[in-house]
């Protein structure tokens, strides 16, 4: 069985959050992992993208991902990487034209700076978020960190292509700040959008993928080897490791932009979220304030 729905972004939304939730219903079914990149595998490849993140090589590869799902009402994947790359939707709909996509969308300036800050504390990045928004150090991976912390924030085309391939009807949008104000609203509308049952409610007192910070210099060091981190997630359970993270890891205040970072960043978003407002039909514009919320 293949999926009958898709979570395809935006990173730094609470798609994390939405996978986890959705997991908990009895007639859901989720791939494991939950990015998967199948439709997007190319891109990321020939881009030569510096995450290490699973990409599914073939089609006989993808299909067993779903290996248990029969008779379950919904099955679904999530695959942030899929909102960015143009040619994606158009894969997606020629192998399943019938899948409902969701969509979750943040502030960009937000998103793209919660992107940055995650990649740092993974190691993954070496400039300084100023250095690139401003573009004022030469990089040989300056275009792709400016993709990933700019970029990816440009939402107009993206949720275009799939409502022009999809229609809007099967293609659900929500807003980051939807799922900080009233998650169970968007969990019972999720439900009544995948026909579930809504009597089935997850655990939402549980926050998944909040902001941490190593609390020592060997902690972190050692969380930058993707290895390291990858070989954890397979062997220790998932209490323990849960435990883990609370012990060495810190739920501190995040940094913030300086005054002439937002400015650059609003020169950038302003227009393109004011295009999105009226695709989509929702008022945007605190996110075109001079501070977010």
């Amino acid at each position: 069985m293949l999926p009958n729905f898709i979570i395809v972004g935006a990173a730094k939304s609470g798609t994390t959050s939405l996978y986890h939730y959705l997991s908990e219903h009895p007639d859901v079914f989720m791939t494991n992992p939950k990015e998967v990149n199948y439709f997007s595998a190319e891109e990321i490849t020939q881009q030569g993208l510096y995450y290490k993140d699973h990409k599914t090589p073939s089609f006989e590869a993808y299909k067993e991902l779903f290996i248990g799902s029969e008779g379950v009402k919904a099955v679904g994947e999530g695959s942030v990487s899929y909102l960015f790359y143009p040619e994606t939707p158009q894969k997606i709909h020629a192998l399943l034209p019938d899948v409902k996509i969701i969509i979750l969308l943040r502030n960009p300036i937000d998103r793209g700076f919660s992107h940055f800050l995650m990649d740092q504390r993974l190691g993954l990045v070496d400039l300084e978020y100023k250095d690139i928004i401003f573009n004022t150090k030469p990089h040989e991976k300056m275009h792709l960190y400016f993709q990933q912390y700019v970029e990816l924030g440009l939402y107009f085309n993206q949720v275009k292509r799939y409502i022009d391939l999809f229609g809007k009807d099967r293609v659900k949008i929500y807003l980051n700040e939807d799922l900080r104000s009233d998650l169970g609203a968007v969990i019972d509308d999720l439900y009544v959008f995948l026909q579930l049952d809504k009597s089935e409610k997850p655990n939402l007192e549980k926050q998944h993928n909040t902001f941490t910070m190593p609390n020592n210099r060997l902690i972190a060091q050692l969380y930058k080897s993707h290895f390291i981190r990858g070989a954890l997630s397979k062997i220790v359970p998932e209490k323990l490791k849960e435990k883990a993270l609370n012990t060495f890891f810190n739920k501190t205040e995040k940094p913030t932009l300086s005054d002439a970072e937002r400015a650059r960043l609003h020169e950038i978003y302003d227009e393109d979220i004011k295009q999105l407002a009226l695709l989509i039909d929702r008022d945007l514009s605190h996110w075109c304030e001079k501070r977010s919320t």
